[in-house]
């Protein structure tokens, strides 16, 4: 499924997972892989969503239990986050990328709704059409 993924793309995903596991979640969501574009890119998150890492961060975390880390060894894809993913690679295809990078994750990301990701976006300020659309700009700019 990663096989097209720059590097830089499958480390996200790989943070989204530790991202699930740190916050007691048993799934790998929509609102994980920000996390683990947080995570491993702040900058870029940033640049797209006009606010910074820490508020988004805030947002997504305000949302965990207490208690230890998960750990399970199984952390499966939600449908959202999924979609999150075919979403991603859609994109990379129409733009004739050959690799799915973090901005085309993002995008996906962007494109899928759940209720812990739509809200911590509201909360953290964010305008998830905005984003998008910076991000589609930086993408199609190169």
């Amino acid at each position: 499924m990663f096989g097209n993924y720059t590097d830089s793309a499958r480390r996200a995903v790989v943070m989204a997972r530790e991202e699930s596991r740190f916050i007691h979640d048993s799934y790998i969501g929509p609102e994980h892989l920000l996390l683990g574009l947080l995570h491993t890119y702040p900058n870029t998150v940033q640049t797209a969503l006009g606010v910074s890492p820490e508020e988004v961060r805030d947002a997504l975390v305000g949302f965990v239990p207490s208690g230890p880390p998960d750990t399970s060894a199984s952390f499966p894809f939600t449908r959202e986050s999924l979609d999150a993913l075919k979403t991603a690679q859609r994109t990379a295809r129409e733009l004739h990328s050959d690799h799915v990078g973090i901005k085309h994750l993002l995008f996906g990301v962007l494109s899928v709704h759940g209720h812990r990701l739509d809200r911590a976006l509201v909360d953290a300020g964010a305008d998830r059409d905005s984003a998008q659309t910076r991000v589609m700009a930086a993408l199609t700019q190169g």
